[in-house]
């Protein structure tokens, strides 16, 4: 089943095994402070944009058949 809801937690935890791989990209001095500037930008941007509901497949292939 697919939730039509994630919170901003279980959104961090999908992400921080990415997050951590490209902290590796980084000096290990500098990868604690960077891993919480990244996560501070994700929550900012999920607190000042609005996110709907995203379209089905087959209600984007409707939407690009109607003529614009």
């Amino acid at each position: 089943m697919i939730k039509e809801y994630i919170s901003p937690l279980e959104l961090l935890e999908l992400l921080r095994p990415k997050i951590k791989k490209e902290l590796y990209q980084t000096d290990a001095k500098y990868r604690e402070d960077l891993e919480q500037e990244i996560i501070m930008k994700i929550l900012e941007g999920l607190r000042t944009k609005k996110f709907h509901s995203i379209p089905t497949f087959f209600e984007l292939v409707e939407k690009e058949k109607q003529p614009k």
